[in-house]
């Protein structure tokens, strides 16, 4: 007879191998790392970590599914890819900016080479999907011999100040010693850049920023502009949020009680317990929400979660986080990590389209050095949140278990919300305190994500069951969980 008065937790082993942690893998995050070296040692590194890349990828079974998750990928990403061979965007294209304006869409992107001196690039869109490369790309281009920005130049972020009827780019550039800061440039048309004569504006000057800030994002909100930017210590990989003003965009005073936001705590440790970064704020009239990437272990999976602030400095995480995960499928575009999330709401904003449903462009990865870009929809808003409706049982999850919640209802029934990170064959069984099989909720192959289902406390032929203790098991293959259920009437 089975006994369920336990909780098991096994190693996931054949379907979690698609989130092994490559050793000795460094990057921007983890395995892009590599572009914040002086860039000679940059490309033999470059080449290193692509060769154990090679050498990983052959441990990964193929496993095929579409998508699913709390937010919807769209069916054919990527939507934007890197160049041809050869070009000034061979490796990756990524670290997007995404803005409507004047009934289209520009999107500013990082375009890396096989050399790695990575520049700025411009595409256009009528519809956010299909994209048109502008034919001056790149559009910013490094510096000179000896300037400050003469290696490399990414993470940018794009704002159109209407009052002033400019385009303004803030840009993470980075000589050829591997000293990294922020830059400012200004544009008539979004394509057309001259930079600050007296950049950077911004350096690493705290010791929580670590070895560089990066991943920032703007808003000019009454004549203030507020950045919020990712401090990162490339040595560890431990990344966290913090908070700048300026009245001009060019100089900039350093919030006194950064970081904003921290790598989440909690046993086990969550998803994002090891780092935070990459930050994408916007305001509601009401509340700021910051979509942000965070992380578990050092170059470990990236995930999208969000958190919401009434004044950009005091943040609280959603309870549904992390609202977008990898693929499962090993050797899927975006199987690694997801970062640099770009979220356009369905309604509210200003130089919008009407749409249904909320969008996000976002930087997708594999266990390869190739970084591209793709769309994910959700649900249309609220007057309260950009996230779906609230209500949910609250869980701490993680990219190495499952996670199980119950919640008992005074007048009978059970309410259960679980989370997977892998794809699976999946089972949610009702035991009796005897051990005995009296209902099974779900037995079927599940994609990575959240779920609820609802107990009425039947049997499996329908008959209502006495009050009192059962078990709810959660199992896959190689993984069992299992929470004490009360059921009252």
């Amino acid at each position: 007879m089975k006994t369920p008065i336990r909780i098991l937790t096994f190693a996931a082993a054949a379907l979690a191998v698609a989130f092994l942690v490559l050793p000795d893998a460094y990057s921007c995050h983890g395995i892009l790392r590599y572009r914040f070296m002086p860039i000679e040692k940059a490309r033999v590194e470059f080449q290193r970590v692509q060769a154990e890349l090679k050498k990983q990828s052959l441990l990964i079974p193929e496993l095929i599914t579409p998508e699913l998750q709390r937010w919807i990928k769209y069916y054919d990403n990527p939507i934007f890819k890197p160049g041809a061979s050869g070009s000034w965007e061979s490796i990756s294209s990524d670290c997007q900016t995404v803005l409507y304006h004047d009934g289209t869409y520009y999107m500013w992107y990082s375009g890396t080479p096989q050399g790695l001196n990575a520049q700025q690039g411009l595409a256009t869109s009528s519809d956010g999907i299909h994209w048109t490369r502008h034919p001056d790309n790149p559009v910013l281009r490094l510096g000179a011999a000896g300037e400050w920005d003469n290696s490399i130049m990414i993470c940018q972020h794009v704002l159109f100040d209407k009052e002033e009827g400019v385009f303004k780019m803030w840009y993470l550039g980075g000589s050829s010693a591997g000293v990294f800061a922020i830059g400012y440039a200004t544009s008539p048309d979004g394509a057309h850049w001259t930079k600050y004569a007296g950049n950077p504006v911004m350096r690493t000057t705290e010791p929580w920023e670590g070895t560089t800030i990066e991943g920032q994002t703007l808003l000019k909100v009454n004549g203030v502009y507020k950045m919020w930017f990712g401090g990162i210590d490339l040595d560890t990989d431990i990344s966290h949020v913090g908070y700048a003003e300026s009245p001009d965009g060019i100089h900039w005073t350093k919030y006194a009680g950064n970081p904003i936001l921290s790598p989440a705590e909690g046993s086990p440790l969550p998803w994002d317990g090891y780092s935070v970064d990459t930050p994408d704020v916007h305001y509601d009239g009401r509340l700021y929400h910051m979509y942000y990437r965070g992380w578990r272990r050092e170059a470990g999976i990236s995930w999208i979660g969000h958190a919401t602030s009434p004044d950009g400095l005091v943040w609280t995480r959603d309870a549904g986080n992390p609202i977008l995960v990898t693929s499962s499928v090993p050797g899927a575009w975006d199987s690694f990590q997801i970062y640099r999330s770009r979220v356009f709401w369905a309604e509210g904003e200003e130089d919008r389209p009407a749409a249904a449903v909320d969008r996000m462009w976002f930087t997708g990865r594999n266990t390869t050095l190739k970084s591209q870009i793709g769309l994910a929809f959700g649900p249309r808003r609220d007057d309260s949140t950009p996230t779906p409706p609230g209500g949910r049982i609250p869980m701490t999850v993680n990219q190495d278990n499952m996670n199980l919640e119950v919640q008992s209802r005074p007048t009978g029934g059970v309410q259960l919300r679980y989370f997977t990170p892998w794809l699976s064959k999946t089972a949610l069984r009702i035991y009796d305190a005897a051990g005995r099989i009296q209902r099974i909720i779900v037995d079927e192959p599940q994609l990575p994500g959240f779920y609820e289902r609802t107990w009425d406390g039947r049997n499996t032929q329908g008959r209502v069951l006495p009050a009192g203790l059962y078990y709810a098991e959660l199992s896959t293959p190689t993984y069992v969980l299992t929470k004490e259920v009360l059921l009252a009437r």
